[in-house]
């Protein structure tokens, strides 16, 4: 014997758009983690300019390791760089 319990929930059209908003900031967050950012990106990810960035890659061995280059061009990760201010 199955015994299928079913649920009935009194969701406002306020509730629903709440539910959908967070459900969309969570999938950006998602997927902003993986996009690649170049040096201007990377730096505004950082909240520096990007002057302050090239130096902070020349200088800092952890910064270099992270970076991608792909035909000459140097990309980082957000989550990468997230990482990489924490230990900062």
């Amino acid at each position: 014997m199955i015994v299928t319990a079913t649920y009935k929930y009194d969701l406002s059209d306020d509730d629903i758009e709440r539910i959908a908003e967070r459900v969309v900031r969570k999938l950006e967050r998602k997927s902003n983690k993986q996009k690649l950012l170049n040096i201007t990106e990377a730096a505004k990810h950082c909240g520096v300019s990007p002057q302050t960035f090239w130096r902070w890659r020349k200088r800092n061995k952890n910064l270099q390791d992270i970076e991608l280059t792909a035909g000459g061009v140097v990309q980082f990760r957000a989550e990468d760089l997230d990482k990489f201010l924490k230990n900062k």
